[in-house]
């Protein structure tokens, strides 16, 4: 079955970047067919977290995207990028969150931009976020509309720092609490030191740290093979 979706991926980034008038999403479906999943030194990796209006990727908005690049099972801190969205709407309560308010937003650039940026970071690479499903979500929805998609998803190969711990613990009969995987717990579970900070890059960067962690200490012996952690949207 993991042949099977990896196949079907390829061949639908190959379909989509036929007719791809993006030159930005070209380069990244083109180089998404290309892909091979290997070990954690060998597979270089995009780490990235959004902040968001809201958890409804049909209603609410990215306002901003950060991301860090993973080159050969190391993290590339001169990669960093931090990039603040515009927005049509207010942010309203979720400034609580991520702190961003509604004259910073109104400054930042359009969201056509952010996505260039950062599918053409992500080309060639695998995605890496924790909680993966929230963050996938909003890009897909996002991406759709910019590349004017009518059907199908996005193609995009992820790892996720929550999936993976979660599915260790099964497997190994822990018990998980409510909180046990939020990204700050897990992280001082892993003996990472504590980000007060809170913005989509710094979480983009300690998700890149918690994966390296977790690697280490799946595969003690090499270098973690990441091929039974992908998934393939």
């Amino acid at each position: 079955m993991r042949r099977f979706n990896q196949w079907r991926l390829r061949k639908r980034s190959r379909q989509l970047a036929a007719s791809c008038k993006i030159k930005t999403l070209k380069k990244y479906l083109n180089a998404c067919a290309q892909i091979k999943p290997e070990r954690i030194d060998q597979t270089p990796l995009i780490a990235v977290d959004l902040e968001l209006t809201g958890l409804d990727a049909q209603q609410n908005k990215i306002i901003s995207i950060g991301w860090t690049l993973i080159d050969n099972g190391r993290i590339k801190l001169g990669s960093n990028q931090h990039l603040i969205i515009s927005a049509d709407h207010l942010v309203g309560d979720s400034a609580t969150i991520h702190q961003l308010l509604d004259n910073e937003v109104v400054t930042g650039i359009p969201i056509e931009a952010g996505l260039s940026a950062l599918f053409e970071a992500a080309a060639g690479r695998i995605w890496l976020f924790h909680h993966a499903d929230l963050d996938v979500a909003f890009i897909q929805v996002a991406a759709k509309q910019w590349a004017e998609q009518k059907e199908g998803s996005m193609p995009m190969m992820t790892l996720d720092t929550l999936q993976i711990e979660l599915a260790t613990r099964k497997r190994r009969e822990i018990p998980v609490k409510p909180g046990d995987l939020q990204l700050g717990h897990l992280r001082r579970y892993y003996h990472l030191p504590e980000y007060k900070g809170h913005n989509a890059l710094i979480d983009a960067l300690a998700t890149a740290e918690l994966m390296l962690a977790m690697a280490a200490r799946l595969s003690m012996n090499r270098a973690l093979d990441l091929q039974p952690y992908v998934k393939f949207v």
